[in-house]
């Protein structure tokens, strides 16, 4: 279908619609549900568009309702998110601190009694923070 088609049905909404754009829009949305190939015409630029969002849709349809989610809204369990959270600012080589053997317990700050506390580079502890939450988050896809 040639785009003098579609042009000519444009010509058509506007001289109907007295040059209103808006109203023209409605004509031509009209003519577009009464006659397929016009509709083809129009929508033919877009298609690839329409298809990749139609398949998004129905992707993340999918994957919400997936038995592998968790609680389907693609958000840390309780225990991944206390891992990423352990592993933040610590260096890969520092051991993870054990708060008292339990499992469930996260680290506390050292107090201010314990002396000072060296500070990172600037940025280094911010970008290990976040290799360590994409790391979390990598491996939570792969299994």
């Amino acid at each position: 279908m040639s785009g003098s088609y579609v042009d000519g049905k444009v010509r058509e909404a506007l001289a109907a619609a007295n040059g209103s754009r808006a109203v023209a829009q409605k004509i031509l949305i009209s003519m577009a549900a009464k006659d397929p190939q016009l509709l083809l015409a129009m929508a033919q630029p877009f298609l690839q568009a329409i298809a990749a969002a139609a398949i998004e849709r129905v992707l993340r349809r999918a994957r919400s309702t997936g038995p592998s989610r968790g609680a389907g809204n693609g958000a840390l369990s309780r225990e991944a998110l206390a891992r990423v959270l352990d592993r933040m600012g610590r260096d890969d080589d520092e051991p993870a601190a054990s708060g008292g053997g339990d499992k469930g317990t996260t680290p506390r700050a050292p107090s201010p009694a314990a002396g000072p506390v060296k500070a990172a580079p600037p940025g280094a502890s911010h970008e290990k923070s976040m290799l360590a939450i994409a790391k979390a988050f990598a491996a939570k896809k792969v299994r």
